[in-house]
């Protein structure tokens, strides 16, 4: 692994624990979303300045998601509350509130629908915020949505399997993915042909939805909290073990295929991942703050932050801009680091 010093290029401390990050669609504006229930706002690119402070949530935000608008951003709480947040506008516009309940998982889709869960209901909302059709009532608490990638489905992740919804069909009856257990978070190949959840089990499992083939992918040493394809749906990338674990999706999928791992096996454990945007190579986030960047064509790996000896080090988050060119990285702690291209060829150098 090559590159001891810290590609860091600049740094902010919130004083609060950071829960989530999240990028708008168009990929230029970054959130961040504190324990005291208020998020921060900045530019996603090498100029980054001081982020914006705006106080969006009377607790915690539980779900932090791009918006279906491509500018803004989604978030759900636990006062009950879903907010729509602009990063130019100076308050949260608030969608819908259920007061007493918390929502745990909000969704969007390039259709413009909106999807958020609160304890086993699942809301569809259309373009205007409006319900597209009663609540889907599922049989277990909701583990996680995910909209398809043309936006016409919905994924709802719970225990025992996967269903999937039509979101302008007048029969909301869904197609059932069945798997024993808990599934806890669900995504879809970027061709919209597979869907794969992460499981309380330390597993994942997939299906196709072209022959319902499926595929069980075990060996986890925790559970699977992040996981994402890369740039053209090669891989999928996910954390729960001490490498980042790369599972092939070309050529028919990994069914019979064994992953590529990505960094080091040193008693670490991989908690966070963030596919490049454009090349093949995989950020990845590890639970003592280490993060290195990893090729997925056996190119050597570089450190970009080294471990850190302390408590609340654990790396909570890793998004790039939408150009490539800006990794943003989020310390449990408290602390937002910005890695640039100029700061990552400095630190080659020295």
């Amino acid at each position: 692994m090559s590159g001891q010093n810290s590609a860091i290029d600049r740094q902010w401390n919130f004083g609060v624990p950071i829960t989530a990050l999240a990028l708008n669609r168009r990929g230029d504006w970054l959130a961040v979303s504190l324990g005291d229930g208020s998020v921060r706002l900045i530019e996603a690119n090498d100029l980054a300045d001081k982020p914006r402070e705006m106080a969006v949530h009377n607790g915690v935000s539980l779900s932090l998601q791009p918006d279906a608008d491509e500018h803004a951003f989604l978030s759900g709480g636990d006062d009950g509350k879903v907010f729509i947040i602009e990063p130019e506008v100076d308050v949260p516009t608030l969608l819908v509130e259920h007061s007493g309940r918390w929502i745990d998982h909000v969704a969007s889709s390039v259709s413009g629908h909106r999807a958020y869960c609160e304890g086993k209901k699942v809301h569809l909302l259309d373009e205007e915020g409006a319900p597209v059709a009663p609540p889907f009532v599922i049989e277990s608490s909701v583990g996680g949505l995910a909209f398809s990638p043309n936006g016409k489905r919905l994924a709802v992740a719970h225990y025992n399997g996967v269903s999937l919804y039509w979101v302008n069909a007048k029969d909301s009856s869904p197609t059932k993915l069945f798997w024993k257990g808990s599934h806890l978070s669900v995504v879809w190949s970027p061709d919209g042909k597979i869907i794969v959840a992460s499981m309380q089990e330390n597993a994942l499992h997939g299906w196709r939805l072209s022959d319902n083939a499926e595929m069980q992918m075990q060996g986890y040493a925790a559970k699977i909290h992040s996981m994402a394809f890369t740039a053209r749906g090669k891989y999928l990338a996910t954390s729960g073990s001490e490498q980042a674990v790369c599972w092939p999706f070309f050529n028919g999928g990994p069914w019979n295929k064994s992953p590529v791992a990505l960094g080091g096996n040193e008693g670490r454990r991989v908690v966070s991942v963030a596919p490049h945007p454009k090349d093949e190579l995989v950020a990845v986030g590890y639970d003592d703050g280490m993060i290195v960047m990893a090729p997925l064509d056996g190119r050597m790996e570089m450190m970009l932050f080294p471990p850190v000896a302390s408590k609340g080090a654990n790396i909570v988050g890793l998004v790039w801009n939408a150009e490539g060119d800006c990794l943003f990285a989020a310390q449990e702690g408290g602390q937002l680091m910005l890695f640039t291209l100029k700061s990552v060829s400095r630190a080659m150098r020295g």
